[in-house]
C-alpha cells in the first residue's frame, strides 16, 4: 500500500472510530430520548418521544458502517468487480439508515417486517450486481439473464408482501381493490421474469432473436411494460371497471394507446431485424481489417513515428502502428506473404487483462509486464522487417547497413 492510500486509511479509520464511539455512547450509555432532541430532528410521531435516542442514532451508525466498508474495499482492492462492490456498499449506506430505523422503531410491527423486507431486497440487488459483473467479465450473458429473471421474481414477491403488510388488516375481508393490486403485481412481475429469460438469446446469430434478447435485457422497460400490460388486460377483461366504473369512459383512448404501443414495438423489431439480416457480415480477420483501415488514412500525413511507438508501448493501442508498418512495407515493395508473416504476431498480440477483483497494485504490475512485452514485440517486429532485406526504400535513402535504427529512421521519413 502506497503512502497516500495508507494516509487515507488512517484518516478514514480514525474518523469512523470517533463517530461510532460517540454515536454508540450517546445511544446506549445515556438516558436521552427522541423528545430531548426534538428541535434538531424532522417530524417524529408522538409515540416516539419517550423512546431512546438510539432509535435514530444507531441507524445512522449502520449507514456510516456501510460507507466505511466501501472505503476499505476501495483502498485494499481494485478491478471491475470491486468497483461494483464499492458502488453497492455506498448505496447500502443510505438503505441502511432507512432499514435500521424501520427495524428498530417500536411503534409499528408491520414497519419492522417491512424493514427486513427492505434488507432482503437490498441483498438481492447486491447479489444481482455481482453476478451481472461476473457475466460481463466472463462474456457469459446467460448468467446476467438468469440472475435478472430471479431477481425480478423475488422483487415481485417482496412487493406483494408489502401490500399484505400495509393494505390488509387481519380479520377484515380483503377489498376488491387490494386483490386487483396483488394480482397485477403477481402476474406483472411473473411475466417480466419470464420475458427477461429471453435475454439469453441476445448474442444469437439470428437477427430477430438477437433483437428480442436485447429488448428483454432492458429490465426497467420489461418490468414497466409487464405491469402496464397486466393493467391493460384487466381493463379489457372488465375487472378494472368493476373496481372503478368511471374507468369505462376512457375505453377508446386506452384501447388505441395499446394498439399504437404494440404496433410500434413490432415495427421496431422488424426494422432492426431486417436491417441486420440484409447486412452480410464480412468474414475477415484482424489483418484484413487493418488493410481496410489503411485506405481511410492513405495519403494523409501521419504523426511522428516516435509518438506512434509510444502510443503502442505505453497504451497498448496498435492500430496506427500497424497502418504505419503496412504502409512502410508496401512502399518498399514487400510481398503480401512477407507483410503477413512480419506483422502477424503484432496483429494477434493481446495484452494480459487484470482480474476483476484483486489486491490494489495488481493492475499496475500487470501493466508493467504488458509494457515490457510490447517493447519486446516491437523489437522482434523491427528485426523481422530488417531481415527482409528490403531493396528499395532503404538503399534509395542511403540506409544499407540494415540495423533497427535505419529501419525506424526509414519509417519516420
Amino acid at each position: 500500500m502506497d503512502s497516500e492510500s495508507r494516509s487515507k486509511l488512517i484518516r478514514a479509520t480514525g474518523l469512523y472510530i470517533f463517530i461510532a464511539g460517540l454515536l454508540g455512547w450517546v445511544s446506549l450509555g445515556t438516558p436521552y430520548t427522541v423528545g430531548d432532541f426534538g428541535t434538531f430532528l424532522p417530524y417524529m410521531p408522538e409515540s416516539l418521544i419517550d423512546v431512546g435516542i438510539g432509535v435514530v442514532l444507531l441507524p445512522i451508525l449502520g449507514g456510516i458502517t456501510f460507507f466505511y466498508l466501501a472505503t476499505l474495499s476501495s483502498l485494499f482492492f481494485e478491478g471491475k468487480l470491486n468497483q461494483v462492490l464499492v458502488s453497492v456498499l455506498y448505496a447500502g449506506s443510505f438503505i441502511g439508515i432507512v432499514g435500521f430505523f424501520m427495524v428498530l422503531q417500536p411503534i409499528s410491527e408491520p414497519t419492522v417486517l417491512a424493514g427486513y423486507l427492505l434488507f432482503g431486497a437490498y441483498a438481492v440487488f447486491f447479489a444481482y450486481n455481482l453476478l451481472s459483473t461476473l457475466s460481463t467479465l466472463r462474456d457469459q450473458h446467460y448468467i446476467r439473464a438468469i440472475s435478472g429473471a430471479v431477481s425480478i421474481f423475488i422483487f415481485g414477491q417482496i412487493s406483494m408482501q408489502m401490500v399484505n403488510l400495509y393494505m390488509i388488516t387481519p380479520g377484515v375481508p380483503v377489498s376488491d381493490q387490494v386483490l386487483l393490486i396483488k394480482d397485477m403485481l403477481n402476474w406483472g412481475f411473473l411475466a417480466a421474469s419470464g420475458i427477461t429469460l429471453i435475454g439469453i438469446f441476445r448474442d444469437s446469430r439470428n437477427a430477430y432473436l438477437s433483437q428480442l434478447g436485447d429488448i428483454a435485457s432492458s429490465y426497467m422497460f420489461v418490468v414497466s411494460m409487464s405491469l402496464i400490460g397486466t393493467l391493460y388486460l384487466n381493463f379489457i377483461g372488465g375487472r378494472l371497471a368493476q373496481v372503478n366504473p368511471v374507468i369505462v369512459q376512457l375505453s377508446p383512448y386506452v384501447e388505441w394507446t395499446g394498439v399504437v404501443i404494440v404496433g410500434a414495438l413490432i415495427f421496431t423489431i422488424m426494422r432492426r431485424g431486417m436491417r441486420e439480416s440484409m447486412m452480410v457480415p464480412a468474414e475477415i480477420g484482424p489483418w484484413a481489417k487493418h488493410i481496410q483501415d489503411l485506405s481511410a488514412t492513405k495519403g494523409k500525413k501521419l504523426e511522428d513515428f516516435t509518438e506512434i511507438i509510444s502510443e503502442f508501448v505505453s497504451g497498448g493501442r496498435k492500430e496506427r502502428l500497424l497502418i504505419k508498418l503496412f504502409k512502410f512495407l508496401e512502399e518498399n515493395r514487400a510481398s503480401e506473404n512477407e507483410i503477413t508473416d512480419t506483422l502477424t504476431e503484432l496483429i494477434n498480440h493481446e495484452d494480459e487483462k487484470p482480474p476483476g477483483f484483486s489486491r490494489r497494485g495488481t493492475s499496475d504490475r500487470i501493466e508493467k509486464r504488458n509494457q515490457d512485452a510490447r517493447m519486446e514485440l516491437l523489437g522482434r517486429t523491427v528485426n523481422s522487417i530488417n531481415n527482409l532485406g528490403l531493396s528499395g526504400f532503404l538503399k534509395e535513402n542511403g540506409h544499407s547497413d540494415g540495423n533497427q535504427v535505419n529501419v525506424i529512421e526509414g519509417m519516420e521519413n
